[in-house]
């Protein structure tokens, strides 16, 4: 799976615009395990302009806020995931990317065999700086040029031991075909994988999701809710994870809900 960062430049002061910088990583977010604590982001310059790119690594999560739902990046705090800030290496810090060329980031966990059993985190930011020319006729007063910076963010997860998420869901909707859920993280251990609703021993829905901490979900319903009780399933199929790291995430119990 691939992510995608495209650079779209508003010319609100008249600056002419030579093309697009479009920043690919390979994979969109890594789960490893204490067995294999190493691997690789690809980064691919998809646009036409030339990209130097910059990575950092903080602490933090993916998640949904409590008041609209929204969800993105929160750094600082990864509720019981631990931090693997301290333990990450990685390599080149600073690249340059031509149009049309890829490069590779290497990383590695060190010292993974002794961590506790559980989730650990960090997100890797891939900060991208273009070049944007600038007319000297149209803005005399500014330099040739003018940097431009954007940043996507990859969720970098290892699992210590195995275990299952804890989770914790409450009904938020459940109109227009779509069920609305706020799915909750109790333990150290993340959620990765499909999420179903069954009534009746059927299955009505399911969705693909990962849980950090808290999250906001949506699951198309291939028939109308009626009220009364339903069945939350889980199961540990999530694209990009290997079965390898599928064996040490295990499926959360099944929660009882009503609408």
């Amino acid at each position: 799976m691939r992510v995608f960062l495209t650079a779209a430049i508003a010319l609100s002061l008249g600056l002419p615009c030579h093309g697009q910088a479009t920043l690919s990583v390979t994979p969109a977010y890594a789960y490893l395990t204490t067995s294999v604590p190493y691997g690789a982001f690809r980064l691919r310059n998809e646009g036409t302009q030339p990209l130097e790119v910059v990575v950092t690594a903080e602490y933090g999560v993916i998640e949904s806020d409590t008041v609209e739902g929204l969800t993105g990046v929160h750094v600082g705090n990864a509720g019981l995931l631990g931090d693997l800030t301290g333990r990450l290496t990685f390599f080149p810090e600073r690249l340059l990317l031509d149009a049309g060329h890829e490069r590779v980031v290497r990383y590695l966990i060190e010292g993974a065999e002794a961590l506790q059993p559980g989730g650990y985190i960090v997100l890797m930011h891939f900060r991208i700086q273009e070049r944007a020319a600038v007319s000297a006729d149209a803005v005399p007063a500014i330099a040739t040029a003018i940097s431009i910076e954007y940043s996507l963010v990859t969720p970098l997860v290892l699992i210590s031991g195995k275990g299952a998420a804890r989770l914790r869901a409450q009904v938020l909707d459940a109109s227009d075909g779509v069920l609305a859920l706020l799915l909750i993280n109790e333990s150290a251990f993340p959620f990765a994988g499909g999420i179903s609703v069954r009534r009746n021993g059927r299955v009505v829905g399911r969705v693909s999701a990962a849980i950090y901490t808290r999250r906001h979900i949506g699951i198309p319903l291939m028939e109308p809710l009626a009220p009364g009780p339903f069945m939350l399933h889980f199961d540990t199929e999530y694209p990009g994870v290997s079965a390898a790291t599928r064996r040490y995430l295990l499926a959360p119990d099944p929660i009882e809900l009503h609408f």
